[in-house]
Order: structure tokens, then sequence, then C-alpha cells
């Protein structure tokens, strides 16, 4: 009793704690919405210098009420190219040349500050920036190239004390042309529930079964648990694989929240030497790839009820008995007299 108590406490206060990330979620994704109104790429009050230039990230959940981890994203700037009246004119490098942005767990987006070349003629330069694929479990990474066109003008304050010669004016674009405001990135996580049921008419319901979930990254891809809920204390790490063990009576089950995607799950349950062999259905292995997945493992208990001889009919079993012996001393002597 005192340790189905403390399970259950456990739970409760894992309970309260992912309801804690989803608020946090929520109010994460507000405040970077908003900040995102107020923070463009143009100007509406005339041209001035954009360096250094503020880049966004936004990352979608996809299934609602999943937290994604902490997550740095890294970005590479290329060679850039410039045109001036249609003819190449050299384009200055970014020193240096990548930049990155930390997201943090259950936060939606963030910000990278990047500073823009120093340009020594006015003109049009075109500069491709790409985001390096990471390893997360669970996280879409952008392989699109982007590009950062930059304009650079004369500056009609020079030369006064302080101005620069030119202004820099900054542009976000896709490969089509198309303005952008933010590097987007997708997060997808969920559930797997995990059913104990018991049959048969030996079978306790005060007995328990062992269950162990093993949780196993794709090639090339890492499990970061932070934002995972796995709702017992016995989880453990062998060269990122996970396995996190339980104890069922029939009737009850547990969830394992916010699981990733990009890994695959198997389910097993220690055999009870008083049951017949476990029962698994065909979510018991597979892919973590949905939303929620649940599976159901079953065990039997029968045993033969011995209910002996009924002494009702003992008295009619005796004269049959009787009766078949009479006839047959009956036959032999018949047969021995001829």
């Amino acid at each position: 009793m005192e340790s189905k108590f403390r399970n259950l406490k456990s739970n409760q206060n894992n309970g309260r704690k992912y309801k804690m990330k989803k608020i946090l979620t929520f109010l994460a994704a507000f405040t970077f919405i908003f900040g995102l109104s107020v923070n463009a790429f143009a100007s509406t009050e005339g041209y001035y210098d954009w360096s250094p230039i503020e880049i966004n990230k936004m990352l979608e959940i996809n299934n609602p009420g999943t937290v994604n981890p902490a997550e740095t994203f890294n970005f590479v700037i290329g060679t850039g190219t410039g045109v001036r009246d249609g003819l190449p004119i050299a384009a200055p490098a970014f020193t240096p040349n990548t930049f990155s942005i930390d997201v943090l767990e259950g936060m939606l987006g963030g910000k990278a500050s990047v500073n823009l070349p120093l340009f020594t003629q006015v003109g049009v330069y075109t500069y491709p920036v790409m985001e390096t694929a990471g390893n997360t479990a669970g996280m879409d990474y952008d392989p699109a190239t982007y590009y950062i066109v930059v304009t650079v003008i004369n500056n009609p304050a020079y030369p006064d004390e302080g101005e620069p010669e030119f202004l820099r004016v900054l542009t976000l674009t896709d490969a089509n042309n198309v303005k952008r405001d933010k590097f987007d990135n997708d997060f997808d996580a969920g559930d797997l529930t995990v059913d104990k049921e018991i049959t048969g008419n030996f079978a306790d319901p005060d007995d328990e079964f062992t269950i162990t979930v093993t949780v196993t990254p794709v090639p090339g891809k890492v499990i970061k648990d932070g934002p995972i809920e796995w709702n017992t204390n016995d989880v453990t790490e062998v060269g990122g694989v996970y396995t996190a063990v339980y104890v069922l009576k029939g009737g009850e089950s547990f969830t394992i929240e916010n699981l990733p995607y990009d890994v695959s799950y198997t389910v097993v349950e220690t055999q009870d030497p008083d049951y017949d062999m476990p029962q698994y259905d065909a979510e018991a292995t597979g892919d973590m790839d949905m939303a929620s997945i649940s599976t159901t493992i079953i065990n039997n208990r029968d045993t033969t009820v011995n209910t002996g001889i009924s002494l009702d009919s003992l008295p009619y079993i005796l004269i049959l008995g009787f009766a078949a012996s009479g006839m047959g001393l009956l036959f032999f002597r018949r047969r021995h007299a001829f």
C-alpha cells in the first residue's frame, strides 16, 4: 500500500510538472509571436543602417500539448555576389560567416544578432544562408537555402560626424525571392500508453507485473529526454538508448508523455510463472510517429476445479457395478456348463 501511494504521488507530481510546461509553452508562443509583430526587416521611417541585423527563429509544435527540448540551431552564410548597374562586383564576406540561435526547452523562438560586412561601394549583394541539420529526435530541420540580400546605398547625412558613408538595408528571401521574416522548424512528439489486463478464473487483481519499455533513436538521431515525462523513477540510459521500468496491476496503465518522433519503442513484460505467456497487440513494438499510441498487455490465469465424486450418485454407481459383475458371472457359468 505504501509503495502504491508513493507511485501515485510521484505520478501526480509528474502530471503537475507537465501541465506547468504546457502553460509555459503557451506563454512563450504568445510572447514570441507578439515580439515578431514589432521586429520586422522593413522600416517605415526611411532608410537607416541595419547592422547588426536580428535574425529570428520560430519553432512550430505540430502536436498540441507537447514540449520541445532545448536546441541550438546553427547557420552558415555562404560566399556572396554583388551587382551594380547590371555588372558583377566583389562582395565582402561575413566575418564570421556562421551564427547560431538558441531555443530553450518549452520556448518557441529565439534570435541572433549578426554583423553585416563593411562595403566600399553601392550595389546589391546577395548571400546564401543555410541551416545546418542537427540530430535531435523529433526535430525537423529546414533543408532550403535562403538569401540575405543587402542593398547598399549612399548615406545622405554623410559626411556629418559619426555618420557612415553607406547605409546597408537588408531583406531575407527564399529561393523564389519571397520575403521572409524568420527561419522555421517543426517539432513532433506524442504519448505512448500501456494498459494491463488480466483474465481467467484464478487471476488475482492484486498481482503485480513488471513491464519494460525500451526507446531507441533511429540512426543519426539522439534523444534529448529533458521534456519527456517518463512517469517512473526507474529510467536508465546506455549508449543513447533509454530503458524505463514500470509495475502495474490488472486494470492499471501508464503513459510516457512527450516522446519524440524518430524513435522506435518495444514494450516487454517479465513472465509471471503463475500466468500464461503475455499476449501483446500490434502496437507493442513500433515507431513513435503519432500524437497518441496505445498498447494493451493481457495475462490469463485459469485453474482446473477438482469437483470429486458426488455422494448423491454413489448408490447408483454401486448398483451398476454389482449388476455388471452378476451378469458376467452368469455368462461365465453357462459357458462352462456346456
